[in-house]
């Protein structure tokens, strides 16, 4: 088994490498294959396959910390390839961390085995589930899933479908015929040409408006073959159980973001003079951006504890993406202002920076829809965490 400090200290080496392209990397409005590839001679994909499978991911307490570290280290290096290898690990966690449901255990074994069989061969997951006007809730997906007599054919329209084209395999959601309620499917795309030929038919390519290279496409899929998920019932009994090893995943991107650009911004102002050559609105700007980033930093912990604990970790992740998501913002802007005209432009990494942890507070799940979930949680049991 891979150990996991031989895993993050080889990453840390990849991300440096990485950062010496930054600006290259940063124009660029495609994903590099070569980049996964790079990733995979890492062995990161097999950090979010459980060790009886083939993989070194052996339970919450043990794994999540590192295997979110190594997000977090790999957004040093490249922001978008690091959000969209992190839906690799967050899409199976569906059946990395759900128990055996109570009904049709057999069957859920069964098609666990065959996804982390796909990723022992080498092969990345990504998920292509919202759609357009759903304001992210993938309970109001319009599309739709038919069986033909031998295998399920999804048809609708998708986005944000990030990581096309790196990606063998995606999650996404359809109500089947005949039923009320959206459940899970998986697609396998690889080889798939996306010119409608197939059934699926790139509609949008993304436009590199924050995250700038992620591929996170449209498409609009007609009678594309699907396998459903083993697990009885919708989507949200396996969503529920899987706890919120996404989220977190997701977030600790944004959380390397930050931690460089912090780092980048007091590097620049070192090589200016130091601290003595800060006038007093650029200091103020930089103290409340370190106490924001400390903020930022127990937000990250707490999510990290209670997901290794399983102490409420569906509540405290997504608590901690949404706060991380404001202070990410707020941050950014900081730093962006202290560093002057510069930094409102292309030739400096704090102006993309911005952009990419505002995808935070947008993305799965957006704003609104998050305060929706967050309000509801905040009336249970004990779910203050006082008194």
């Amino acid at each position: 088994m891979l150990n996991a400090d031989t895993l993050l200290t080889a990453l840390s080496t990849h991300a440096r490498a990485m950062a010496t392209q930054r600006t290259e990397r940063q124009r660029r409005r495609a994903l590099d294959p070569a980049d996964f590839a790079a990733l995979r001679d890492l062995n990161l994909h097999l950090a979010a396959v459980p060790v009886d499978y083939g993989g070194y991911y052996e339970n919450f307490a043990r794994s999540i910390r590192p295997l979110c570290e190594a997000y977090r280290i790999l957004a040093s290096g490249d922001s978008s390839v690091a959000l969209s290898a992190s839906m690799h690990p967050a899409v199976l966690s569906f059946w990395r961390d759900s128990p055996a449901p109570d009904t049709g255990a057999a069957a859920w074994e069964a098609q666990k085995r065959a996804a982390f069989s796909t990723v022992i061969a080498g092969h990345w997951w990504g998920t292509v589930m919202s759609e357009p006007g759903s304001g992210g809730d993938v309970a109001k997906t319009r599309a739709t899933a038919r069986w033909d007599g031998a295998r399920w054919r999804i048809s609708g329209e998708k986005h944000f479908g990030s990581g096309s084209g790196a990606t063998s395999f995606m999650v996404t959601v359809a109500v089947p015929e005949g039923e009320a309620d959206p459940v899970q499917f998986y697609l396998d795309t690889r080889g798939v040409p996306w010119d409608g030929s197939s059934g699926m038919t790139l509609t949008a390519p993304w436009d590199g408006h924050g995250m700038t290279s992620t591929n996170s496409h449209s498409f609009r899929f007609s009678d594309f073959p699907a396998t459903r998920f083993a697990w009885p019932g919708s989507y949200r009994s396996v969503t529920e159980r899987a706890g919120g090893a996404g989220a977190v995943l997701y977030t600790a991107a944004i959380v390397g973001v930050v931690d460089t650009a912090m780092r980048t911004t007091r590097d620049y102002w070192a090589q200016r003079g130091g601290p003595g050559a800060l006038r007093a609105y650029e200091k103020m700007e930089w103290v409340n951006a370190h106490k924001e980033t400390w903020l930022l930093h127990q937000a990250w912990e707490g999510a990290l504890t209670a997901l290794e604990t399983q102490t409420q970790p569906r509540h405290a992740a997504a608590l901690a993406k949404a706060t991380i998501a404001d202070l990410a913002d707020s941050i950014l802007n900081r730093l962006s202002r202290m560093s002057g005209g510069g930094a409102y432009s292309r030739g400096s990494p704090l102006g993309f920076w911005l952009e990419d942890v505002r995808a935070a507070g947008f993305l799965r799940p957006p704003w609104a829809l998050a305060a929706e979930g967050l309000f509801t949680m905040s009336w249970g049991k004990d779910a203050l965490g006082f008194g």
